[in-house]
């Protein structure tokens, strides 16, 4: 069976992430190589300036590899020395909470796994769950803090995402430097719930960055959307729809 990649930004110990290992066990033989802890927020960083070691996780249900590192560390660690042959894709996620627009999904280290992945040639997935302010509070205190509810939502996610990579990689011939990215959205989901193809909102973002003390602390802010071009991704989740971006990193400053 041909290997499949499974990375994420939330650390290896995330819930979403094993509810990937669940659904894509029937399309090839999963290897996850995740970060140890969360990285958020870390985009395409490489660890440049300490060494990064790698835990061979034993209680997971499939070759697993707890990584010292960044996102993107991980899939070229992984691409580059834990993996005997090239993988089928390469999976990011399900990353808690959203990545829509280009103030999130720049600055993701689940969409920076997949970019790691992209610029190797390798068909590269980025997924996100959006979640209320309650559930993602909740999830980011305690990651096994999932709930019946929740569980089942990401579970559903994770087969709805199987279904979709399935079908892209049967349909279209892999390019480099594309990163599929999709959003769900914190609405309920069904088997059906449309996957509409969006653009990545033009986002504005103030500082994300609140005093404390003498210092400064990162703190979400609310984002302004500048977009014509309709639907954005954000829009697509507001409605309760499935979001997916073909972001194509190779004609960055292309002359056209």
């Amino acid at each position: 069976m041909p290997k499949i990649l499974i990375v994420n930004d939330d650390g290896i110990d995330s819930p979403l992430l094993l509810a990937l290992v669940s659904s894509f066990q029937r399309l090839g033989e999963v290897v996850v190589a995740a970060p140890r802890y969360e990285q958020s927020w870390v985009a395409k960083c490489m660890s440049r300036f300490k060494d990064v070691d790698v835990i061979e996780r034993k209680d997971l249900p499939c070759e697993a590899y707890s990584i010292s590192g960044s996102p993107a560390d991980c899939v070229n660690l992984a691409l580059g020395h834990l993996l005997t042959e090239k993988p089928l894709c390469v999976v990011s996620g399900i990353n808690v909470g959203h990545n829509a627009g280009l103030a999130y999904l720049l600055s993701s280290g689940t969409v920076g796994a997949a970019l790691e992945g992209a610029l190797h040639g390798i068909p590269s997935f980025a997924a996100s769950l959006g979640l209320d302010r309650g559930d993602y509070d909740r999830l980011k205190d305690n990651p096994q803090a999932l709930g019946e509810s929740l569980g089942g939502k990401a579970e559903l996610a994770a087969e709805i995402l199987a279904n979709f990579v399935e079908k892209t990689l049967a349909s279209t011939e892999p390019s480099y430097g594309v990163v599929h990215k999709i959003n769900f959205p914190s609405a309920p989901i069904e088997e059906n719930t449309e996957i509409v193809r969006s653009n990545p909102a033009r986002t504005e973002a103030g500082s994300f960055f609140a005093q404390k003390g003498n210092a400064y602390r990162f703190t979400y802010c609310e984002l302004g959307e500048n977009e014509p071009a309709t639907p954005t991704d954000r829009e697509t989740l507001i409605s309760g729809k499935i979001s997916y971006s073909r972001l194509d990193f190779s004609q960055l400053g292309r002359i056209v």
